[in-house]
């Protein structure tokens, strides 16, 4: 006896037409018969959808059509972004065209090091949220670059940076010791 609500299928094979029929409940499809039909006739077909990307679940009615998720969702992101004026009121010491210089270094050590494509944009946003929480002096700014690489890196790739790979990028400005 099969579990509880599961449907049972039939394979009826017609003898000389090499056709196999797999009858369900509500349903009926002809398929070959490989035994009929010869070695010629063996082969594995990829299914191909019309859909662009057809690994997505289809979207949830219930979470699309209720308000309360989307303003949740909002309400969440106010918490969690990272404060855009942080230079006037948590780190007077760094300038905007500082930040622009590391993560432009930053940028260039993921991509002569082929990084994975998220791994730099998640470490830019490690270190604008240390930089929103905790005020660094400006010589400490190459260091919290390694470090939200570091991080990044560890948590998207497979084979991270290394921290005597990233000292050596600074030209050793950085120690391995301070980056650990």
């Amino acid at each position: 006896m099969g579990p509880q609500g599961a449907t049972t299928a039939t394979s009826v094979v017609t003898l000389g037409t090499g056709m196999m029929t797999n009858t369900a409940a509500t349903t009926s499809t002809t398929i070959p018969n490989p035994a009929a039909l010869g070695l010629a006739h063996l082969s594995c077909e990829e299914i191909i959808y019309e859909e662009v990307d057809n690994r997505l679940a289809e979207p949830d009615r219930h979470m699309i059509t209720d308000n309360r998720v989307i303003q949740n969702m909002m309400r969440l992101e106010q918490l969690t972004i990272p404060d855009q004026y942080y230079f006037a009121t948590v780190q007077p010491n760094i300038k905007p065209n500082m930040r622009k210089i590391v993560t432009t270094w930053m940028l260039e050590v993921c991509e002569e090091q082929k990084c994975e494509e998220q791994t730099f944009p998640l470490a830019v946003n490690f270190f604008d949220r240390f930089l929103c929480a905790l005020e660094i002096q400006r010589h400490h700014l190459q260091l919290l670059g390694c470090c939200a690489l570091l991080l990044a890196s560890k948590i998207r790739q497979c084979q991270p940076l290394t921290v005597n790979v990233l000292s050596a990028y600074t030209d050793h400005a950085v120690s391995p010791e301070q980056i650990r």
